[in-house]
């Protein structure tokens, strides 16, 4: 009687055993199915992460769709974001809008099992399994200082011009700097005078940074951690009359303040490879669907063709690897 009840419990194991087998077995290691969507498409910083994400999921065997509205909405993002929902994909990555806003339709893919990883700008940590930060928010705030200092070394009033109140990255930074100014004998030269909303707009940020100038006569700094409303700050600068009393820095693309730099008008901006950060994002997403990688403090996220990136609190993973350009150094950047 025991041999029989032994042999039927063996054998109900051995098919419980046989039944589990197969999710180990097909547990994928490549081939994932990944959707992308920058804050707006179109805008070269944007394109470049998209090139670098392409690259990576190919290298890695997967697929990846890069799509998104031709201008900062965070409605049509969240559409977008439904839209990727729908198709089922293994992973999504985004540059948020705004932080709670994509929130709702990102916590329902999770639920769905697929892995979110933000880039360049954070989603609400509940609702995403990474994010790729292009550099630490401290670190963000004192290489944009530091360019202050090449433009005024002797200090003076600074002004802040943001894409909105909402936009994560971009109030983090402000926050740190203002702290910053207060704190650090370094920075305590600077005096935070204003804060100024652009919604990342070409003309919108040109418009603030003249009114800036008319508000503000002492004015010496406008600062951006927008990569288009540094540039237009410097193209406000130069179209007003203001070269050698006002600088502008922040994050721009090389291609964006070259000329400003070459000329002159304006001295250091910062930025970082928005090829590679797009890279690093994908390579995540990836890594992390193939279980080779767990977001949690202190992992390292080892990217051959990148280097290795640490990961933080609330599976932050830090690129930190800033790049400042001057007339100097410009030119030896193509992006």
């Amino acid at each position: 009687m025991k041999s029989k009840l032994f042999a039927a419990v063996g054998a109900a194991a051995l098919i419980v055993g046989l039944m589990a087998a197969p999710s180990f077995a097909q547990q994928k290691t490549s081939g994932f199915k990944l959707m992308m969507t920058p804050k707006w498409t179109g805008f070269p910083y944007f394109e470049l992460t998209g090139e670098g994400a392409k690259a990576a999921a190919k290298e890695l065997g997967d697929t990846l769709v890069y799509a998104g509205a031709d201008h900062a909405d965070v409605s049509l993002q969240v559409e977008t974001l439904q839209n990727f929902v729908t198709q089922k994909p293994d992973g999504i990555i985004l540059a948020a809008i705004d932080l709670n806003a994509v929130a709702p339709v990102l916590k329902d893919a999770r639920k769905k099992g697929i892995v979110v990883g933000t880039y360049d700008a954070d989603a609400a940590v509940p609702a995403r399994d990474l994010f790729v930060n292009q550099l630490s928010y401290d670190q963000a705030a004192r290489v944009m200082l530091d360019a202050a200092l090449i433009d005024a070394p002797e200090g003076g009033e600074i002004a802040f011009i943001a894409a909105s109140p909402t936009s994560p990255n971009h109030v983090a930074h402000m926050k740190i700097m203002t702290a910053l100014t207060q704190s650090e004998d370094k920075y305590k030269v600077f005096k935070v005078v204003d804060t100024q909303y652009a919604g990342d707009d070409d003309a919108k940020s040109y418009d603030v940074a003249v009114n800036l100038m008319q508000a503000h006569p002492n004015l010496k700094v406008i600062i951006s951690s927008s990569a288009v409303s540094a540039p237009a700050a410097a193209r406000a600068i130069e179209a007003t009359g203001h070269v050698g009393k006002v600088w502008a820095t922040g994050f721009a693309l090389p291609s964006a303040i070259k000329r400003y730099l070459e000329n002159g008008s304006e001295k250091a901006f910062a930025f970082w490879d928005p090829y590679e950060l797009g890279y690093v994002a994908a390579y995540a997403v990836h890594m992390k669907l193939a279980h080779k990688f767990e977001p949690t403090e202190g992992a390292v996220l080892d990217v051959p063709k990148a280097g290795k990136f640490t990961t933080f609190k609330d599976g932050e993973v830090v690129y930190g690897k800033p790049l400042i350009f001057t007339k100097d150094t410009v030119g030896k950047y193509n992006f």
